[in-house]
């Protein structure tokens, strides 16, 4: 209590500066004068871990507690601050005087009240604010994005402000180049785009530096789907090798890049609660925490998460109501230590039209569904009520690390 008590004190007298310079051709992030390149994740829990596993940033959608900012001060992580935009697919309406005025008035307290705590790093604008919008609504939010980015480095000139786009189609960069002159930087949310990134920046002729603010595995776009229209999802094994390359592509040792913020350092349901969360709900770690700790530190940890080389289910994927079916998956650990393999099936909702990370209900194992587990085989009984199912496996090592994958299923 003492220690937060001081963090509190030093953070009421900070007159730090956070600066993006030029430098051999590209950009350099500057904290108090030194240099400081992104190693982050998205998100506020196992800041711990984080540390451990060599992040030194977090990135938030919305402004974070001072008890969090107290806490990443405490293990030397900075924060990229979210300040919530409206957005126009949620019914913001950009030519209503009175919502816009409203949100300017918002985002001014919310800069006052945290702009001297010394773990702000940078101020991010909106996630993905312009996404599912036309042409003329996106130009009219750019230009309101360059009113609160004006309102922004007011309130805090010691500090960059960004904001962050959803993928770089329709040319965003070069119309944030002739709209929002106040930006520092942009923020880039890519998936399987991010193989991209860096030629996307080079043919919009965009002159500053810009963060990968999210990426992760193959979005639920961007994969291939089951003959009756479901996403087909990578296994956590095939994402980490995804996570590695993607950041050797774009990130690392791109001269305009300042960093990146990995997705997501947590657990969430979307499309499936496997499908961009680094961690299980429980909270295990899973391989792709693994993969950022190589891409942070150039080291492997002493010892690795389980590795998944297959998944194979009995049948097409296309069942009567009520069969029973089995299924087995092909893994492995790193050090040749004893594996614990569990099974569940739900309900799949991977239909969800939801976009832009929305928020979606989760779905609960089925009970009775796993019949018998032996080794590495599961029989599982499909349930007698027609529609889409997904039979998920968790391969789980005894030193607290995991593998998963699932198989999209049909009754019919």
């Amino acid at each position: 209590m003492r220690f937060l008590a001081f963090l509190a004190a030093a953070a009421a007298c900070w007159a730090g500066t956070v600066r993006i310079v030029p430098k051999n051709g590209g950009f350099e992030l500057q904290r108090d004068g030194r240099p400081y390149y992104i190693l982050g994740a998205g998100g506020t829990g196992r800041l711990a871990l984080l540390k451990q596993s060599g992040g030194n940033s977090i990135r938030t959608w919305s402004p974070p507690s001072r008890a969090v900012l107290d806490e990443c001060s405490a293990l030397g992580l900075t924060v990229l601050v979210g300040l919530d935009v409206g957005k126009p697919r949620h019914g913001f309406n950009y030519a209503d005087p009175a919502q816009v005025e409203k949100q300017r008035t918002r985002i001014r307290a919310a800069v006052e009240s945290l702009k001297d705590h010394p773990a702000v790093l940078m101020w991010a604008l909106g996630n993905e604010t312009e996404l599912n919008v036309s042409d003329a609504e996106r130009i009219a939010l750019w230009k309101e994005i360059e009113q609160l980015a004006r309102i922004v480095k007011q309130a805090d000139p010691s500090r960059p402000v960004i904001t962050v786009l959803a993928g770089l189609g329709n040319s965003k960069l070069k119309e944030l180049q002739e709209h929002c002159p106040s930006l520092d930087a942009a923020g880039i949310n890519a998936y399987g785009g991010m193989m991209q990134v860096p030629e996307q920046v080079a043919a919009q002729g965009w002159k500053k530096a810009y963060v990968v603010t999210e990426f992760g595995p193959r979005g639920h776009w961007e994969v291939a789907r089951t003959p009756w229209g479901l996403p087909i999802e990578d296994t956590s094994t095939e994402k980490a090798a995804f996570y590695s390359k993607a950041y050797a592509h774009a990130v690392r040792g791109q001269p305009q890049c300042l960093g990146s913020y990995v997705f997501l350092w947590g657990q969430k349901q979307e499309k499936t609660h496997t499908w961009y969360g680094m961690f299980l709900p429980d909270g295990t770690p899973l391989d792709t925490v693994d993969a950022m700790t190589h891409a942070w530190t150039g080291a492997w940890p002493a010892d690795r998460a389980p590795a998944i080389r297959m998944l194979t289910v009995e049948g097409s994927g296309i069942h009567k109501p009520g069969a029973r079916i089995t299924a087995r998956v092909d893994a492995a650990d790193p050090e040749g230590g004893p594996l614990k393999v569990e099974w569940d099936l739900r309900k799949d909702v991977s239909d969800n039209p939801s976009t832009g990370g929305d928020r979606e209900p989760p779905t609960p194992p089925i009970e009775g569904a796993i019949v018998t587990v032996r080794g590495m085989d599961a029989v599982v009984a499909l349930p007698e009520t027609p529609g889409n199912y997904r039979l998920f496996v968790y391969v789980r090592d005894s030193s607290g690390k995991a593998a998963t994958a699932n198989r999209a299923l049909r009754v019919e």
